[in-house]
């Protein structure tokens, strides 16, 4: 099934070399660069491009539906999400911030739409 909105974005600048990450969870840290976050914990939403080094901007969807790559274990559609330690969607579990909601099944590995929502812990 094919989804359609606008996502609503913002920029900053990586804390390192996030070429690998795109289309997984970010937070911004204490520097106010992006940064992959810890295993269940905050994020602001999911990165949309490739940069290559610190200090390079990188775009972060924040609201709306965007593509996501999914973690251990496999999500199913409908999962409320968290993060794992690579940015990867993970089914949210108790203590978990929620992130978002999976809006199709994947294994690990797979990059399915998600709806991006902060939803506080599960």
């Amino acid at each position: 099934m094919a989804y359609e909105q606008t996502l609503h974005t913002i920029s900053a600048p990586a804390s390192a070399d996030l070429s690998a990450s795109q289309f997984c969870f970010v937070a911004v840290n204490s520097s106010g660069q992006l940064a992959l976050p810890s295993a269940g914990g905050d994020a602001e939403g999911i990165l949309q491009d490739k940069p290559n080094a610190a200090g390079v901007a990188g775009e972060v969807g924040i609201l709306g539906v965007s593509k996501l790559v999914v973690g251990t274990g496999g999500v199913t559609a409908g999962d409320l999400l968290a993060t794992d330690t690579n940015g990867k969607a993970v089914t949210a579990t108790t203590g978990n911030k929620i992130l978002g909601r999976a809006l199709a099944t994947g294994a690990a590995g797979a990059i399915i739409p998600a709806l991006i929502q902060q939803k506080g812990k599960l």
